[in-house]
């Protein structure tokens, strides 16, 4: 599996914590907020190896905004996607004024 990039927000549980990632939709709980860590990305891990082993992964991912950066899948949330421009024609000089 390539490397994935996402988004944990963490919050107070009652006594314990919990760790959440948006894209995915996957919470874990733990008694710290280094369990809760542990166990979400335990949890999000075994989630990706199953859409792996459906071949679903990537159509997972790109259904929950992820892309592929070129090192791995980012998370749109994480880090927006640069915009890819595309031209047609010619574009103008520089020093010149687009015609009117």
């Amino acid at each position: 599996m390539d490397r994935i990039v996402y988004q944990i927000e963490e919050t107070r549980a009652g006594s314990g914590w919990s760790a959440h990632c948006p894209e995915l939709e996957v919470t874990a709980f733990g008694d710290t907020r280094d369990d809760a860590r542990t166990s979400l990305r335990r949890q999000v891990s075994d989630y990706l190896e199953d859409c792996e082993a459906l071949g679903a992964l990537e159509d997972v991912l790109e259904e929950a905004g992820f892309y592929d950066n070129g090192d791995g899948w980012m998370s749109s949330l994480v880090e927006p996607p640069q915009p890819n421009f595309r031209f047609f024609g010619t574009p103008f000089p520089a020093n010149d004024d687009p015609p009117r």
